[in-house]
């Protein structure tokens, strides 16, 4: 809050003006520990009477599942009020190291992680960005459609030498003049997985945080406070749910996320076609061949596995940490058990600490303590002009540009030559009856 001055320039007594707010809940706090190391940020508008923007920080689960964990109403996406998100966002959820912080590449938000007092430091955590963004940025400088792919394949490569592929392929295709020297200028360790570390579990987008954004959307037309009531409802629904999901898999036996089994069935399948080979009496070290499969059209390739080192060549098990077919074939030649490996964020014993954390109940508003804070008044300045026809709520960027020579087609049948209005497969469609 702010102090009230009236028109003399005096000070209002117990009266303050609205400046921001942040809120959050201990369920959130205390499950965030379980869940992977990361925190996706973004903010989008509010709809109601008063302009103000909703920031919000969001994790995920072992099975994929995700949830909000921080909440903040400023009066934009500034400097200031990204330092004050992330500031607080640091002190009371995630004060942990080891961190990656995913965002777009805003200038407001670089700036505000860098600043001293953030508690966002690069000993402790990582900021990384989200690709959307880049090429967006990309496609404003240069325009670009075939560059820009060949900047996403380079984004999504697990491998330095996949990343070396696709960049010396875009310098040999240079057809515009400062591309390469516009890449440079972003440190590749913030927009490849080649050169991540291991630090984003293969997360390159914010569309975590762009999908609670796009939840909420019917919740940014209310008041602060009924805002921050809807989100504590939805938060608490959301681990009543998600937790008796898990006990029921408990129960029956389930050990293991349904992501990770999924990850799991399909490694081992491909594993059973694979030939290693064994290069050391340790057992560490393997060659691992696959072999020729009638229905793939890809050549066989070959990939060095180091289990003592961690160090697997096709890069899936240190990006994203589920085990890949090559891990799995190295490990059933030497009549290990790779499943001991495996994170333990994917295990359903972690997801159910996470989801018994329980949201305590509001008691009535007659055994609510007497407040005797000064009362707040909004900003009318904030005010939103009502006058002439609403815009949209989308603001279209080069994200949403169609890419030339692909034609629109039918969201309906997918076809091409007619629109969803018109789809002969739409039902009610006189053309299709007959």
């Amino acid at each position: 809050t702010r102090p009230l001055y009236n028109q003399q320039g005096e000070m209002i007594h117990h009266y303050v003006q609205f400046h921001r707010v942040f809120w959050t809940f201990k369920p959130c706090i205390d499950v965030f520990k379980y869940c992977k190391p990361i925190v996706q940020v973004d903010g989008t508008f509010l709809y109601g009477k008063y302009k103000g923007t909703l920031l919000v920080a969001v994790a995920q689960d072992g099975n994929n599942k995700i949830f909000a964990i921080f909440f903040a109403i400023v009066e934009g996406e500034t400097a200031e009020a990204w330092f004050f998100f992330l500031h607080y966002l640091k002190r009371h959820v995630c004060p942990q190291d080891g961190l990656c912080l995913i965002s777009g590449r805003h200038e407001s938000i670089q700036n505000a992680y860098a600043r001293q007092g953030s508690g966002w430091t690069l000993e402790n955590s990582v900021h990384v960005f989200c690709i959307r963004h880049i090429d967006q940025n990309f496609m404003r400088h240069f325009n670009n459609t075939e560059q820009k792919k060949l900047i996403i394949n380079m984004a999504y490569g697990m491998t330095e030498p996949r990343f070396n592929y696709y960049y010396n392929t875009l310098r040999s295709e240079l057809e515009i003049e400062g591309v390469i020297e516009w890449l440079n200028t972003i440190p590749k360790e913030q927009w490849t997985l080649a050169w991540d570390g291991g630090r984003r579990w293969g997360h390159m987008t914010t569309n975590l945080a762009e999908a609670i954004n796009s939840i909420l959307k019917k919740t940014r037309n209310l008041p602060i406070s009924a805002i921050i009531m809807s989100t504590y409802k939805r938060c608490n629904s959301l681990f009543i749910q998600r937790g008796k999901e898990v006990d029921a898999k408990l129960r029956v036996g389930q050990v293991y996320t349904e992501i990770m089994n999924m990850a799991m069935k399909d490694a081992e399948s491909k594993a059973n076609s694979h030939h290693v080979l064994e290069f050391d009496h340790h057992s560490t070290r393997f060659l691992v061949q696959e072999t020729i499969n009638p229905r793939e059209t890809q050549p066989t390739r070959t990939f060095t596995v180091r289990l003592h080192d961690n160090w697997y060549d096709c890069g899936n098990f240190q990006k994203l940490y589920m085990p890949c077919s090559h891990v799995v074939a190295a490990y059933k030649h030497v009549h290990h058990d790779y499943k001991s490996y495996i994170d333990p964020v994917y295990t359903l014993q972690y997801i159910s600490n996470m989801y018994n954390e329980l949201f305590g109940e509001l008691p009535n508003e007659s055994y609510w303590p007497d407040c005797e804070e000064s009362q707040i008044i909004p900003n009318p300045e904030k005010i939103r002009n009502k006058k002439g026809r609403p815009k949209s709520s989308r603001i279209r960027t080069e994200i949403d540009m169609v890419e030339l020579g692909q034609p629109r087609r039918c969201s309906l049948c997918r076809n091409v030559g007619h629109s969803k209005k018109k789809c002969p497969y739409r039902q009610g469609n006189s053309s299709h009856q007959a």
